[in-house]
């Protein structure tokens, strides 16, 4: 089942952004999902999905961060950013979540809109929690607009999960939490089609990885 997935997935991937990037995706994947013992391949419209609140207009499908991203954006953070806690916001099946641990966090926190990828984030982090057994992981079942970015949040993850709207609210909350308690904050964003807002509210790129001009991801952080 899960190479029969792996099969759509690459012709998914190559037929939206061609043959070389799903032939390297589909080597990340293979690779990633046997590295973290996990099983998150996969494409699907939201619309499919028992959804929490009313901004389905506003997502993005599902699609995971590619492996190759996610760990350069992991290899770029300062080597205590592990002690607080890391946040991943449309967290789909839980990857980003899952290679968070094995980089050192201990404290995980999800929340996806859609339920049915939430049960598949608690079995993979389930999975991941027998290789760390510190892990402390909690997932949320809710629209992002009735959650609130707690004070222990110090890395923050997105992959596009939605338009400009509501990024712009997304931004708000973080500045909301951080006027709190202020902290430095580490924004992980993969494919950051609206990195510009950030801008505007005095975040820098600290570090950005781009490969085959589709592959793309920044760590941003607030001056």
């Amino acid at each position: 089942m899960k190479l029969i997935t792996h099969i759509q997935y690459f012709f998914y991937i190559a037929f939206n952004w061609g043959l070389r990037i799903a032939l390297f995706t589909l080597k990340e994947e293979l690779k990633g999902e046997k590295k973290y013992r996990i099983n998150t391949t996969s494409y699907s419209k939201l619309s499919r999905y028992n959804i929490a609140g009313n901004q389905l207009a506003h997502a993005t499908e599902y699609m995971p961060a590619n492996y190759f991203t996610l760990e350069q954006l992991f290899s770029h953070l300062p080597e205590d950013a592990g002690k607080s806690a890391f946040l991943d916001i449309g967290c789909g099946k839980g990857r980003a979540m899952c290679v968070a641990a094995s980089y050192g966090f201990r404290k995980v926190i999800g929340i996806d809109f859609a339920q049915q990828l939430i049960d598949a984030a608690e079995e993979n982090l389930k999975q991941t929690k027998e290789l760390y057994p510190a892990l402390v992981y909690s997932l949320h079942w809710k629209d992002v607009l009735n959650f609130e970015i707690g004070n222990d949040v110090s890395t923050l993850f997105m992959f596009n999960p939605f338009d400009e709207i509501l990024m712009r609210t997304v931004i708000r909350k973080i500045n909301d939490s951080l006027r709190l308690h202020p902290r430095p904050i580490y924004i992980m964003y993969a494919s950051p089609r609206h990195e510009d807002l950030f801008f505007t509210d005095n975040y820098n790129v600290v570090f950005r990885i781009k490969k085959f001009n589709y592959l793309e991801g920044v760590i941003l952080k607030k001056n």
